[in-house]
C-alpha cells in the first residue's frame, strides 16, 4: 500500500514538472518569419557616435536590426517609432538592442545616424561606415538598396532578430513591425525564454 502511494507521488511529481517545463520547451509560435535553419548574422564593425561597434560587442541579447537613412522621409522614421514604442511596452528589457544601419553613408556620418536613432530611443545605437563596408553588410542581411539622383533610397524595410548566440532567427516584414501587437507578442515569448528558441 505504502509502495502504491509513493509511485502515484513520483508519478504526479514527473506530470507537474512536465507541466511546469512544456511551455518552455515546445517551440515558439511566432507571427514573423521563424527561419527553419538559423545562420550566423554576418559579422561587422561599424561606427557610432562614441566608437567602433561590432554585433560581437551585444552577444547575449536579442538583437533588432534595421537598416535606413537619416533622410528617409517614410519607412525608416516610422520603423523606428514603432519599435521604440514596442521596447518601451516590454518595460525598455537590458536583454534586447536595436541597431539602426545607415545605407547613405555619403550623408550619414556615424555621429549623425548614432542621434538619428537616438531621437526614437536614447539606447538604440545607429550606425554608419565606408560605403564599401555598409555594401557588405546590406548584402549580408540581403537588403536590398537603390538611390535615385533626388537622393531617395528605395531599401529593403525588414527588422531582422539576431539571437543571444549571434544567429538569425526572424524577419519582420513592414506590415507586422507597424502592427505592433504580433511583434510584441513575439518579443515577449522570445524574452521570456532568454533568446532560446
Amino acid at each position: 500500500m505504502q509502495r502504491n502511494l509513493i509511485l502515484a507521488l513520483l508519478l504526479l511529481a514527473a506530470v507537474g514538472a512536465a507541466w511546469a517545463l512544456w511551455p518552455r520547451t515546445r517551440p515558439l509560435e511566432l507571427s514573423g518569419t521563424v527561419l527553419k535553419n538559423p545562420r550566423p548574422a554576418p559579422e561587422f564593425r561599424l561606427e557610432s557616435a562614441s566608437g567602433p561597434v561590432s554585433l560581437a560587442d551585444f552577444r547575449g541579447k536579442v538583437v533588432l536590426v534595421f537598416f535606413g537613412y537619416a533622410h528617409c522621409p517614410d519607412v525608416c522614421p516610422l520603423t523606428l517609432n514603432h519599435l521604440a514604442h514596442i521596447y518601451r511596452e516590454l518595460g525598455e528589457p537590458e536583454q534586447l538592442q536595436v541597431l539602426a544601419i545607415s545605407i547613405d553613408p555619403e550623408r550619414d556620418t556615424p555621429e549623425a545616424m548614432d542621434r538619428y536613432a537616438k531621437m526614437f530611443h536614447p539606447s538604440f545605437v545607429g550606425l554608419s561606415g565606408p560605403p564599401k563596408a555598409i555594401a557588405k553588410v546590406a548584402a549580408g542581411f540581403f537588403v536590398y538598396v537603390r538611390s535615385d539622383a533626388s537622393g531617395y533610397i528605395d531599401h529593403t524595410s525588414t527588422v531582422t532578430l539576431i539571437d543571444p548566440e549571434g544567429r538569425i532567427r526572424v524577419l519582420y516584414g513592414q506590415q507586422l513591425v507597424e502592427d505592433e501587437t504580433a511583434m510584441l507578442r513575439d518579443l515577449r515569448a522570445i524574452l521570456e525564454r532568454k533568446g532560446r528558441f
